[in-house]
């Protein structure tokens, strides 16, 4: 006992958990071997003598009638157990009459104590060999005895497995130790050890922010939690002690942090209007540094002419707020201030809010005139977000498709408008958009009340106010109504209304303008003059509607022949002009033969066939000095000739 005392708590804890396990395992390990030992002595010798004893009774034959052979091959049944290395048979006078010994064993003889034990208890256990000894019986009388000699080699199993229980039990009170030991560290020794840390703590170093967290609500919780309590109310009372300089010093460096961190000039003048406090951002405001601003009269800063509010700040002890003046910086550029001013406690202080808001003012002033233009312009102009959602319309869509700006907003296009043409192109639209920026079309789109507009259409897209990620979609919508109109009356000015070709006047125009412009020696300008044969029989025969069929299929079989840098023209009546430009006389001549094969096809007009003719005269010259009558009196001189030669011909003049 006196050594447990010098020993520390947990070493009192881990001795008698060594000791006892230690204990627990010898004993319950010695006791499990003993029965595992006696039980297999048992098992094998019972199994050898109710071997012994069957043999014995089969011999009792061959004792009688004094057969050892017979004897011997009756203890070959011996040779069934493994176990069983050597038997004798001895007679009832101790003479031995037979014998069985397995092959290849070697058996000792027993010892003269062995004998003894044989004697007394029928059997004798060595350190390998078990002697065993069953008599042979006949009546009750004993007429020989057999002497076994088994093996004691099962038993090694019986050491191997002793020694793995042993292990595996040895394993497991460890196990069980480590339990106990870990449970008795959690909630003895652990709460222990750190209640007297947390004593030492506060002694020696007057720490009172611990807090140790009790293992169980037992007797040793109880003593942790009456430790904190103790803390706690000794930390409450030092806390009390500092609070009110803690919340001074917050309160302190919080206006620190806002005077540091606001984006206005905060400006602290005397009773002299000496600048005296201001933040980093009084230096952005004014542009300059704070050794010029540290002592300076804040009117000296301020443009003297605007200079009476911060005086009557100062001197009459005026207090007010957003009065915007505009005034001169040290670089004489105008800037536009907003001041506020407000009294301090401290006797003769005065604090400036002063903001720089000339890029406000002008970003308003721009965004003034953007929302003017939008809402004035005449073409009309709508906004969708990135969901296809219109957000805003000017009045000039009203005007322009007669839908009101409440009746679009907050919708989808499609759920306003009948968008036909617009709705298709849609995809469109807003792959070139996302490709190229931008998108322009003309489109035709439906008025309310029912008629077509015919539109130019802009779209493209800005980044939205949400992010980078997401834009806003303007589409720009011009009327083309006018604009239509006037190419309707041009396009009826400048074309033949049965056939679609160009009049008289803008052949006149287009032969006018080819004829003043400068062109290579290598090809020249030919002007056809075609006049149909055989219509006005056509028309006497079958009427003038089949004339005019007759005139439009002709008109249609020259286009085809002729590409679009030509032009295809109806004078009048049956009379055609073409005019070709950048071509040769071979060429003219292959041309010509065509249009004569192809306008004597038949044209099939109400299940009757009819039949026209040309004649064509072709004025050809790469010399375009001759005016414009020249050409049209040469072109007409040259059909008439192919007219007189017999028709369905051509001739070419060169000029």
């Amino acid at each position: 006992m006196k050594l447990l005392t010098n020993l520390s708590l947990k070493s009192k804890l881990i001795v008698p958990i060594i000791v006892f396990t230690g204990m627990i395992f010898v004993v319950s390990q010695s006791y499990a071997f003993f029965n595992a030992f006696e039980t297999q002595k048992e098992n094998l010798i019972n199994r050898v003598g109710v071997l012994a004893k069957g043999v014995a009774y089969n011999l009792q034959a061959a004792i009688l009638f004094s057969d050892s052979l017979s004897a011997t091959e009756v203890l070959d049944a011996f040779s069934a157990d493994d176990e069983v290395y050597r038997v004798k048979l001895y007679t009832s006078d101790g003479q031995l009459f037979a014998m069985y010994e397995r092959d290849g064993s070697v058996a000792p003889v027993p010892t003269e104590r062995q004998r003894e034990e044989i004697a007394l208890n029928s059997y004798s256990i060595g350190s390998e060999y078990i002697f065993l000894l069953v008599p042979v019986e006949l009546e009750k009388e004993v007429i020989a005895n057999l002497r076994v000699t088994i093996s004691k080699a099962s038993f090694d199993s019986l050491y191997t497995n002793a020694l793995l229980n042993s292990l595996v039990f040895f394993l497991l009170l460890a196990a069980a130790g480590l339990v106990l030991y870990m449970t008795v560290q959690k909630y003895i020794l652990g709460p222990v050890y750190n209640l007297n840390v947390g004593m030492r703590s506060f002694i020696d170093r007057k720490q009172t922010a611990l807090n140790i967290l009790p293992a169980a609500n037992d007797e040793i919780g109880a003593l942790v939690k009456a430790f904190n309590t103790m803390l706690d109310r000794l930390k409450q009372r030092e806390q009390q002690v500092a609070f009110t300089l803690d919340k001074l010093e917050e309160e302190k460096s919080f206006a620190n942090e806002v005077v540091e961190t606001v984006k206005h000039a905060l400006i602290v003048v005397n009773s002299r209007g000496e600048i005296i406090h201001f933040n980093p951002a009084a230096c952005d405001v004014f542009r300059c540094t704070s050794a010029y601003l540290k002592g300076t009269k804040l009117v000296d800063i301020i443009n003297e002419g605007e200079s009476s509010v911060i005086s009557d700040a100062i001197n009459r002890h005026l207090e007010f707020t957003d009065k915007q003046v505009w005034v001169m910086d040290v670089f004489k550029h105008h800037q536009l201030l907003n001041i506020s001013s407000t009294q301090l406690s401290k006797v003769g202080q005065v604090l400036f809010a002063i903001q720089d808001i000339t890029e406000v003012e002008a970003a308003l002033r721009r965004q003034r005139l953007a929302a003017g233009v939008f809402e004035n312009s005449q073409d009309g102009l709508i906004v969708t977000d990135d969901n296809d959602v219109i957000t805003m319309v000017n009045p000039a869509v009203t005007r322009l498709l007669g839908y009101t700006q409440e009746s679009l907003l907050g919708k989808k296009p499609e759920n306003s408008f009948e968008w036909q043409q617009f709705y298709s192109l849609m995809p469109t639209i807003k792959e070139s958009v996302e490709e190229y920026g931008q998108w322009q079309g003309e489109i035709w789109e439906k008025h309310r009340d029912g008629h077509k507009v015919p539109m130019f259409v802009k779209v493209s897209r800005i980044v939205s106010s949400e992010g980078v990620d997401n834009y806003d979609y303007v589409y720009i919508l011009s009327d083309l109504s006018n604009l239509k109109e006037m190419e309707r009356l041009e396009y009826l000015a400048h074309h033949d209304s049965l056939t679609g070709l160009a009049n008289r006047a803008k052949l006149y125009r287009v032969l006018d303008e080819t004829l003043t412009i400068e062109r290579d020696t290598n090809d020249g300008v030919a002007l056809l003059y075609l006049d149909l044969d055989g219509f006005k029989g056509v028309n006497d025969t079958y009427g003038h509607d089949a004339g005019d069929e007759v005139l439009k299929q002709v008109a249609e079989r020259l286009l085809s022949t002729f590409t679009s840098h030509d032009l295809v023209a109806r004078l009048s009546g049956d009379e055609f002009v073409v005019l070709v430009t950048k071509t040769t006389v071979t060429n003219i001549s292959s041309i010509a033969e065509q249009l004569i094969d192809a306008i004597q096809r038949d044209i099939v007009y109400r299940g009757r066939v009819l039949r026209v003719g040309a004649s064509i005269g072709v004025h050809y010259s790469a010399n375009l000095s001759e005016n414009l009558d020249q050409w049209l009196k040469a072109a007409d001189t040259a059909m008439y000739q192919a007219k007189s030669s017999g028709k369905g011909r051509y001739v070419i003049n060169q000029g």
